[in-house]
């Protein structure tokens, strides 16, 4: 299997993993519902076929920044999975789920050597659990499907952060409900960080600006609408036509004429963006997944699919106050090729997702380096083993490895740890 396939594939199975993979039914376009688990956890709502895109008015709300919990400055940090309501638009009050109360939930700071100590609480009716997205955790502390606390029930997490500094992020995780979770607001953003990148002098404080993109649906009263089960193509992934930036309905965000740097995360369901700005050519990209790239790469626009992270720079310098800059999604058309939602705009559909409004001036003096961090290079020669897994859909849309439908109890392989294969 060449690299663009696997890849291809795994934006695929993203999609799957937070849409819950849930049993398909009959193609029923005229009644939309809720899905049968949404009941258990959220309050049923009544649900309107008039959605409420043609009534957001884009860029006039005030993008939302985060809280941060910041591990060198607290010993411990407090989460509860529980019901809220909350203004995502100024108008009306939204059903939604928070750790803390609120939307968007805390952004968890760390550096690399240092001790993550959280207690969670499960105040929703159903069993869940958190899975910190990305991080190399001791197995018990990963927040599996498979260790999912009931209601009222606590879980007390602790563990060293031993990797390189990088964008990763955290999410409710029980089987079958993890993208209904997400969906209503149960994830955030976690930045590791390290000595390597201090030394970098790369934009920080309010030149840093953390950005969780998803994509959301919303009746005429304000209310998530998530999948209509009934409907096939809602059961491919859940996409929607309002553009939600840190819990902000297509923000703004007021920029000086200076570097920013920006952590994105793609939350959505399953759509994936070709981001770009609209009235600056070219930005740098400097992180992905798995950390700092070697060197800074300059791009045009950047594809961002599921559960993906980017770290990008973007420099605001040759802008006047009073101009704007939209960051959009271009679309493409590689990307849709499995059923959607026809209701909404697809992969290929040109959306804003925010707007920077240049309100100072500012000079900014900094200098980004050529090298930024040194990746050490796995050797093929090295490899112990070599494993072929066959990944395949059968009948009636059941995701395979081997033929084997996902097991959350059995384990299929085996690895000597600090070994090198080839999968």
């Amino acid at each position: 299997m060449d690299r663009r396939y696997f890849l291809h594939f795994s934006v695929l199975t993203a999609g799957y993993l937070f849409t819950g993979c849930e049993e398909r039914g009959t193609t029923d376009k005229k009644k939309p519902q809720k899905s049968p688990e949404a009941g258990s956890t959220l309050e049923k709502i009544s649900v309107q076929e008039e959605k409420v895109f043609e009534k957001v008015i884009p860029f006039t709300q005030k993008l939302k920044i985060p809280d941060e919990i910041n591990f060198s400055k607290v010993d411990k940090a407090l989460f509860s999975a529980q019901k809220s309501k909350v203004n995502l638009f100024s108008d009306a009050k939204t059903d939604v789920l928070t750790f803390q109360g609120d939307l968007p939930n805390p952004t968890i700071r760390i550096s690399k050597g240092g001790t993550f100590n959280l207690d969670f609480t499960n105040n929703l009716t159903d069993p869940t659990i958190i899975h910190w997205h990305g991080l190399i955790v001791p197995e018990e502390m990963d927040g599996h499907p498979k260790d999912a606390i009931s209601t009222n029930q606590s879980k007390h997490y602790h563990y060293k952060v031993e990797q390189n500094a990088g964008t990763y992020w955290y999410h409710t995780h029980p089987h079958g409900r993890t993208g209904e979770e997400i969906y209503h607001g149960l994830s955030g953003l976690y930045i590791i960080e390290d000595k390597e990148e201090d030394y970098l002098n790369l934009p920080k404080d309010e030149f840093e600006v953390p950005l969780v993109i998803q994509d959301r649906r919303f009746d005429k009263k304000r209310q998530l609408l998530y999948k209509n089960p009934a409907f096939l193509p809602d059961n491919n992934g859940v996409i929607g036509d309002v553009i939600l930036v840190n819990a902000t309905p297509i923000p703004f965000h007021e920029v000086k004429t200076g570097k920013y740097r920006l952590r994105i995360l793609n939350g959505s369901s399953v759509r994936t963006y070709k981001l770009a700005f609209d009235t600056i050519e070219q930005f740098l990209l400097i992180g992905t997944d798995a950390g700092l790239l070697e060197e800074p790469v300059s791009v045009e626009s950047v594809v961002l699919s599921v559960a993906e992270r980017v770290d990008i720079i973007v420099d605001f310098k040759d802008k006047q106050v009073g101009d704007k800059v939209i960051l959009k999604t271009l679309g493409f058309k590689d990307g849709n090729n499995f059923g959607l939602n026809p209701d909404y705009p697809g992969f290929d559909a040109v959306m804003d997702i925010m707007q920077f409004h240049i309100t100072e001036n500012f000079k900014d003096t900094s200098v980004l380096p050529k090298k930024l961090v040194s990746i050490p290079r796995m050797k093929e020669s090295e490899a112990v083993k070599t494993r072929r897994i066959t990944m395949e859909v059968i009948s009636g849309g059941i995701w395979t490895l081997d033929k084997k439908p996902y097991d959350m109890h059995r384990i299929d392989q085996r690895v000597k740890l600090g070994s090198t294969e080839i999968w």
